[in-house]
Order: C-alpha cells, then sequence, then structure tokens
C-alpha cells in the first residue's frame, strides 16, 4: 500500500473507528498527538530490511520486512515521533503470526505521556483491528505484544509502531520480531543531542577534577 493510500485512510480515521463494532479492539490505533495524516504520508522511510526469523536450530520460521522513520509533529515544536513500520511476509507454517515486536534502547528518553497513549500502531492504514498494541516497558526495552484475542501480525499485514521524544537524535539499536523464532532488524531510536552528550561530558569531567583536588 502506498504512503498516499495510507495517508488517505488515515484521514477517515475517526469515521472508520465510530462505524467499528464493539469488538473491533481500535483502541491504540492513532497518530501521535498532533501529528496529522498529511504528516505522516510525508514520512520519509529507510530502506526495508528483510528479516528471517530463525530458531534454535538455525530454520527459518518466518520473513518480514522493516523500515522506519522520524518525523518531527508541528502542531507539537519539540516533539518528535519515531515510526516501525514492520510487515509480516511468510510462516513456514499455516495460521503463524508474529505475536511481539521490542525495540532495546534507553526508555527513560520517551516523552512520558501514558503507558498506552505513547505508542499506537497502524494496520491497513487504521482500518481493521490491532494485531499488536503496546506491552511492557522497561529500563531498555519496548515492546508490542499480540492484542488479548491472539491476534498477531500475520501475512501480507503491516504495523506501524511508534513512540515519541523531545530528542531528536537517533542511534542505531536493534529490534526483534519474535514467532517461534527470532528476526532482527537494525532501526535508529531517541538518543540524546550531542551537544548535549559533550556538556555532559564537560560535566563529569569537571566533578572529576573536583574530586582529585579534595
Amino acid at each position: 500500500m502506498s504512503l498516499r493510500t495510507v495517508g488517505k485512510f488515515l484521514a477517515i480515521l475517526a469515521a472508520v473507528a465510530v462505524a467499528a463494532p464493539a469488538g473491533a479492539q481500535i483502541l491504540t490505533n492513532s497518530l501521535p498527538s498532533g501529528m496529522t495524516p498529511a504528516e505522516f504520508a510525508g514520512l520519509v522511510w529507510s530502506p526495508s530490511q528483510t528479516v528471517l526469523g530463525l530458531d534454535n536450530f538455525n530454520n527459518t520460521k518466518f520473513t518480514a520486512s522493516v523500515s522506519y522513520a522520524i518525523g518531527s509533529i508541528a502542531a507539537n515544536p519539540g516533539d518528535y515521533a519515531y515510526f516501525y513500520k514492520v510487515q509480516a511476509l511468510t510462516f513456514a507454517l499455516p495460521g503463524d503470526s508474529i505475536g511481539r515486536v521490542t525495540v532495546n534502547f534507553d526508555t527513560s528518553l520517551v516523552k512520558s505521556v501514558g503507558p498506552v497513549l505513547q505508542f499506537g500502531q497502524y494496520e491497513n492504514g487504521g482500518v481493521g483491528t490491532n494485531s499488536l498494541v503496546a506491552g511492557p516497558i522497561t529500563p531498555v526495552k519496548l515492546s508490542w505484544d499480540a492484542t488479548p484475542n491472539g491476534d498477531g501480525l500475520f501475512p501480507g499485514e503491516t504495523t506501524y509502531l511508534w513512540l515519541v521524544s523531545t530528542y531528536p537524535g537517533g542511534i542505531p539499536v536493534s529490534m526483534q520480531l519474535i514467532d517461534g523464532g527470532v528476526g532482527t532488524a537494525r532501526v535508529v531510536a531517541p538518543a540524546p543531542e550531542p551537544v548535549s552528550m559533550v556538556l555532559a561530558g564537560l560535566g563529569l569531567t569537571a566533578v572529576a577534577g573536583l574530586r582529585r583536588r579534595k
């Protein structure tokens, strides 16, 4: 599905949510606060990575595609949206789906706006039920898990996972896709700006100097 088509779907998301059955679980299908469908459609995505999900015997259990993008939010200056596009391609066993996606980095750099609102996903342009929803948050990892009714990411389905941070600098980190096997991709996550890191380093150097003088 093209980004232009996705943008059109996003524009009618509100109407879809109202018309959806009570059990449709369109709960976290939302863009980051203040972000418009046009801004989402204008994201510049990284080249797609093909990910192989391997079991303990190095057998391929599934294949998937991963790419990422970082976008600013005009309505909320200083906020940066990190998007991860994950598409399930093939599975060794019928009926399998990707049940968890994790991104490993310092999660204290994520803007604190609530345990659900800071993460979300779009599948099929926002039409349909959620496959993955915000999962556990630890100091070093964010997770998105299959929905409670067992839905995961099935062949041909695409999800857009996101987080919001006030840190614009991206550092390469690992993403794991999990379903009976584990596939790893390289994506970007928030990182302190270089100037902040230099200042922090100078501060630590000054403290060390003071300690040596005592």
